[in-house]
């Protein structure tokens, strides 16, 4: 039987966990921001929301005024942001349904022109003492920050699942899903770009294909192995391929939020093709596998051309999709359309 102090430190390493992964990468701050199936002005258009400097980041009053500025954006292409709801399921993240949202993931891909890009740490475990900018929520850009804590950052103090004290620290990382990940295939220095059998894993011995920014290029080479806390189990990894210098984009509320791959470790958005053993297994699972409807939704219209309408039928039609597959309320998707600009267009 688990001791108490064993039984506290699950709980609290998974609400440690749990916040840096929410609170530290931009897209849960989508989702903390979300509202539900329902027609409403979003509020998620502020500097703190996307990490970036207020005072460079421009301010929306309202619905209208946002429209306008993404309507000038040059070559800002419109998604809406589906969100699942983990605060929606009885009984929390031990029933989550795992395999519902596996084949609503696949149709949401068959139905949807959909895209999956993440943004959750995997963490370094043990005492950091590498470079401040592999570190996830460090600005390369200090002048901005003469405030910033690092503490909060590296070395943070928690409990594993077994009751264990460990230090963890959040590095940059990037999940690609299937149906983007190619968009990157010119943007290879060395080695090679992800592809489609990296994006199942048969065992969670598996080393998981990475490719890193080019950053990494001084630390890591082509077929170098190392183990790394995906959510919350170690996992092995193994770089395929570095990245040219410079490959970002933009993505979320205005594209405003810029991905930088210089100094992160980009992976695949796998689906686990395995049963998950114990508790902390299937904590990953089901946040990990959760999070795989967790993405864009192409709209095809113009910005300008969007409606009313066009929002209506894509929450009409997830709906439907979501209660299929017995995951109806699960899903929220705000109004305020998001996008992405890539930089190499």
């Amino acid at each position: 039987m688990k001791s108490l102090v064993t039984f506290l430190g699950k709980y609290i390493y998974i609400i440690l966990v749990f916040f840096l992964t929410i609170t530290l990468t931009s897209c849960s701050i989508t989702d903390d921001s979300s509202e539900s199936l329902t027609q409403e002005s979003q509020t998620e258009t502020s500097a703190s929301e996307e990490g970036n400097e207020s005072r460079t980041e421009p301010s929306f009053e309202d619905y209208e005024s946002y429209m306008g500025y993404i309507s000038d954006k040059s070559n800002f292409q419109p998604y809406y942001k589906t969100v699942f709801a983990f605060e929606e399921v009885p009984g929390g993240m031990d029933n989550v349904p795992i395999q519902k949202l596996k084949v609503m993931y696949e149709e949401m891909k068959e139905v949807f022109d959909y895209v999956l890009i993440s943004e959750y740490p995997l963490y370094y475990r043990g005492y950091y003492e590498g470079d401040l900018r592999f570190v996830d929520g460090y600005e390369q850009d200090q002048t901005s920050n003469e405030n910033l804590d690092i503490s909060t950052l590296i070395n943070v103090t928690g409990y594993d699942f077994e009751g264990n004290e460990t230090i963890i620290t959040p590095l940059k990382t990037v999940l690609l899903g299937e149906g983007i990940f190619s968009r990157f295939s010119n943007s290879i220095a060395e080695g090679r770009n992800l592809q489609t059998t990296d994006f199942k894993l048969a065992s969670p011995d598996q080393p998981i294909s990475v490719v890193l920014g080019n950053a990494y290029k001084d630390i890591y080479k082509i077929g170098d192995t190392f183990s790394l806390e995906l959510i919350s189990e170690v996992m092995n990894f193994q770089v395929v391929g570095f990245y040219k210098p410079g490959v970002n984009f933009s993505m979320e509320t205005g594209a405003l939020h810029n991905v930088d791959f210089d100094y992160t470790i980009v992976m695949p958005h796998f689906i686990p093709d395995y049963e998950p053993n114990g508790d902390s297994a299937f904590f990953q699972h089901a946040f990990h596998i959760a999070e795989l409807t967790s993405g864009y939704i192409a709209i095809s219209e113009p910005v300008q051309q969007i409606k009313d309408d066009t929002y209506e039928d894509i929450i009409i039609t997830m709906e439907e999709m979501a209660k299929r597959n017995g995951l109806d309320n699960f899903y929220k998707i705000p109004y305020w359309p998001v996008g992405f600009v890539w930089n190499d267009e």
